[in-house]
């Protein structure tokens, strides 16, 4: 029998293929849950961008989004929720004003961006990266664009689960990151030039640590996958960490293990199968 009752997943990087959903990944999942395990991911993009093979196939019980700012159902009901206020967004925004910022702001099932940033879809395998600084955010059926943000922050009930900054000059996206960082209103990762910003206190281990409660599970029960810095506070989580390969630095150095293919490790590792011939 297997230790762990819940097993929880990074996506981009972690269960992810070049951000696909693979045929293995797909199977690992739904072994998991055929043997009792529950299956959460915890994920930066938006409840609009996960992929619907997740919700659709029902091989998750759980999603984790935006940094950990939200926890829905697969179906889309909302259990957890941390948001930044119109206000918040509006001192972010004065904050990132000497940094010539675009902004995506994630709500929802949508991401709102800068109206200077185009419209365009991403490829999946990476290679444009560095040309459509957004990432996954860039798929039309999620986005809307802003023309003005004075006239989005002042609609009624308008806020963001998540922030994405990108200031003109990447290499000044880690100064953006420690003056957000140092506001008592807002917590800050990020990677690759942009910095993602929620409110204060969130992450997906504050999200994870609520689940958890809610479930009546300890730490010895949870096993989580991670590959990025946002990923940290899930390690301090749960009763087991595995890393992927080329996870980051921070991340290697506390994972309890690394593995090339995190599929094939969740399976071993909840429910002791063989990795070879899997």
């Amino acid at each position: 029998m297997s230790p762990f009752s819940l097993a929880v997943f990074d996506l981009d990087g972690t269960l992810l293929t070049h951000g696909a959903l693979t045929r293995e990944a797909k199977r690992a999942l739904y072994t998991l849950r055929q043997n009792g395990i529950r299956v959460a991911i915890a994920t930066g993009r938006h409840r609009g961008t996960v992929p619907l093979a997740l919700k659709r196939a029902k091989l998750v019980d759980y999603l984790i989004c935006s940094c950990g700012a939200v926890i829905s159902t697969p179906e889309g009901k909302v259990l957890y929720e941390r948001r930044l206020s119109a206000k918040d967004l509006q001192g972010l925004m004065d904050l990132g004003a000497g940094y010539g910022c675009t902004y995506a702001v994630s709500l929802g099932t949508s991401t709102y961006l800068s109206k200077a940033q185009p419209l365009r879809r991403r490829r999946t395998d990476g290679t444009d990266a560095r040309r459509y600084p957004w990432r996954y955010y860039m798929y039309p059926l999620h986005s809307r664009q802003v023309s003005s943000w004075a006239q989005a922050l002042s609609r009624p009930g308008f806020g963001a689960e998540k922030v994405v900054c990108v200031p003109e000059d990447p290499t000044k996206e880690l100064s953006l990151r420690a003056l957000a960082q140092a506001d008592p209103r807002f917590s800050a990762t990020g990677a690759a030039g942009a910095a993602e910003i929620t409110k204060k206190g969130v992450s997906k281990g504050a999200a994870l640590a609520f689940l958890m409660e809610s479930l009546g599970l300890s730490r010895g029960a949870v096993a989580a996958f991670g590959n990025d810095d946002n990923d940290l506070s899930l390690q301090t989580q749960a009763g087991r960490f595995i890393g992927a390969a080329d996870s980051t630095p921070a991340i290697l150095a506390v994972a309890d293990e690394t593995a090339p293919n995190i599929a094939r490790a969740a399976l071993r590792l909840c429910l002791g199968e063989k990795e070879q011939g899997r």
